[in-house]
């Protein structure tokens, strides 16, 4: 029962520094939160051509659902080389969370 308790106490504990994790790409920083939300728009069918990395960027930039964090990348020319930094941390959240990418802080 002891071990249950810290289990839970443990992911609790996660959880709650989940919250202040941020991603910082080149200048730009933002709540590991809003990161896991590209994982959704990246994997629409808006998002889906990969051919042109610039479509991309302005397809997420135009979408309604885009975190507001990001909408002031959206307006530098750099946006389509940092959502493309963005998306490895977007798939895969939970390496954020316990620090396996450098761009993530607060762990």
């Amino acid at each position: 029962m002891k071990a249950f308790l810290t289990a839970v106490l443990c992911l609790c504990t996660l959880a709650a520094f989940s919250d202040c994790v941020t991603v910082q790409v080149g200048e730009f920083s933002f709540p590991l939160e809003s990161v896991k939300k590209l994982k959704d728009l990246l994997d629409s069918s808006v998002t889906r051509n990969p051919h042109v990395l610039s479509i991309r960027s302005a397809s997420l930039c135009a979408n309604p659902d885009i975190p507001k964090e990001f909408l002031k990348l959206c307006a530098t020319p750099d946006a389509d080389q940092i959502f493309e930094d963005l998306k490895p941390i977007a798939r895969s959240p939970e390496l954020c969370e316990i620090c396996a990418f450098a761009a993530c802080a607060g762990c």
